[in-house]
């Protein structure tokens, strides 16, 4: 099902004839245009404020993945260093 809509910025008319009167149906199209617009920036930001989200996520939880990682790579090499340089041997003597 597809729904057609009516370009509304291309049907909006504001007589430029005397300044100081008030047209009131131009007024209230240019209200009507600023408020479909609003109601498309809310709905645009709703959803993309999601995969937004989920992209954030996923980047600090690869950012902790590769943190752990390279710790748990790290870590075993300087005990060893701390280790060797006080002579313990943890695997015992045979």
């Amino acid at each position: 099902m597809t729904i057609a809509r009516q370009n509304s910025a291309a049907s909006l008319v504001i007589p430029n004839d005397n300044p100081k009167s008030l047209n009131l149906g131009g007024l209230r199209q240019l209200m009507q245009l600023g408020a479909e617009q609003l109601q498309r920036f809310w709905w645009h930001s709703k959803a993309y404020g999601t995969i937004l989200s989920i992209i954030l996520l996923t980047l600090t939880s690869l950012t902790y993945l590769g943190i752990n990682w390279s710790l748990g790579k790290l870590l075993p090499v300087l005990t060893h260093r701390v280790l060797s340089s006080n002579q313990w041997n943890i695997r015992g003597s045979k």
